[in-house]
């Protein structure tokens, strides 16, 4: 049923922070649809959609939409007026979402057909198009292409944000602390400290963290590439929960060829296939049960030899194939190049 009127006004995505607790009305881009569910004895069932929108000013913003008919009629691609829904905050979260006196009307399948709606549906768009002239944000992302480097030299010299595949050995194991202390700053280097047998590795590369976004939620040992807050939703997760458990700490690792040498950040799902696929959870299980026996794997002394095997010969070791995504947003010691995966060559 169609609401009567508007209770509030037609705002850009980038104001709705300051119209907390009141309507708005939005026209936006349906970027993804995520049905969340409850399970039952039956089966499952949906009780509500959260969807992530864009329009000029900002390319992702999350609505929760909880009328299960409404939900149902979106999918992404579809640009939309969303009529009455309420701005609300969770946390260091914004969010709009529907209540009773909302409703939703799709006014194009896809940006593209735009032109061929008529002048109605053209005047409806420019409004958000006065401040920015940004049309990327009204198209679904493309699905970025891998390009295949040389060498890091090449990578370096990139200027466009990409994904990245080339070949590179593994120099320096890097922790950049948040802490500036001299005790501290030698703790930061991974490689010098890998050989000797007192050393508590496990304590400073693991730490409590989510499992699906990879951030940490809870260490006195910080690194500067770590959120200085923890972030209170996952933004990976259907109901937005972070899945708790042992992750690896977000750290640099330094390749090099024989042209140049760059930092690549490794966040925990990176950092597992670095290390053979060994979880943080099992890693760190394994190094507190160390003092006992007939405990099974030893997974922790499995991952002191390949990290000894990765960092104790440099300039000697084989290179590997490494996938980086790039980020030109970013400044090279804090995000400019990371990791996605690793292997070994064909």
């Amino acid at each position: 049923m169609a609401t009567i009127g508007w209770y509030g006004p037609l705002i850009d995505l980038s104001e709705a922070s300051s119209h907390r607790g009141h309507f708005v009305q939005l026209l936006v881009l349906v970027h993804k649809t995520i049905p969340i569910q409850y399970k039952t004895s039956g089966g499952g069932k949906v009780i509500r959609t959260d969807i992530q929108v864009g329009d000029d000013t900002r390319p992702y913003f999350p609505v929760s939409i909880w009328q299960k008919h409404m939900g149902s009629m979106l999918t992404a691609g579809n640009i939309i007026l969303l009529e009455n829904v309420k701005v609300m905050r969770f946390g260091d979260v914004v969010e709009a979402r529907t209540v009773q006196q909302s409703s939703v009307q799709c006014l194009v399948e896809t940006y593209e057909a735009i032109h061929s709606q008529g002048p109605t549906l053209n005047k409806h768009v420019s409004h958000n198009r006065k401040k920015n002239q940004n049309s990327s944000n009204w198209k679904l992302p493309e699905e970025m292409q891998t390009k295949d480097c040389l060498s890091l030299l090449e990578v370096s010299n990139l200027n466009d944000s990409c994904n990245v595949s080339l070949f590179a050995s593994i120099g320096e194991m890097f922790l950049p602390t948040t802490t500036s202390s001299e005790f501290e700053e030698e703790r930061m280097f991974i490689r010098s400290r890998i050989s000797c047998a007192y050393e508590n590795l496990a304590e400073d590369l693991l730490c409590t963290g989510c499992q699906l976004c990879g951030a940490p939620l809870n260490s006195e040992f910080g690194s500067r590439i770590e959120q200085e807050t923890p972030p209170l939703y996952c933004q990976k997760s259907s109901n937005r929960l972070h899945i708790v458990s042992f992750i690896y700490r977000p750290f640099l690792l330094y390749i090099w060829d024989d042209s140049t040498c760059i930092p690549v950040v490794v966040k925990n799902k990176a950092a597992e296939l670095l290390v053979g696929n060994m979880k943080a959870e099992s890693v760190y299980t394994s190094y507190k049960k160390q003092a006992c026996r007939n405990e099974g794997i030893n997974f922790y002394s499995l991952w002191l030899i390949l990290l000894k095997a990765l960092l104790l010969q440099p300039g000697n070791n084989s290179p590997l194939k490494f996938k980086l995504r790039i980020d030109m947003t970013n400044n090279w010691d804090n995000g400019r190049f990371e990791m996605i995966s690793v292997s070994l060559p064909h």
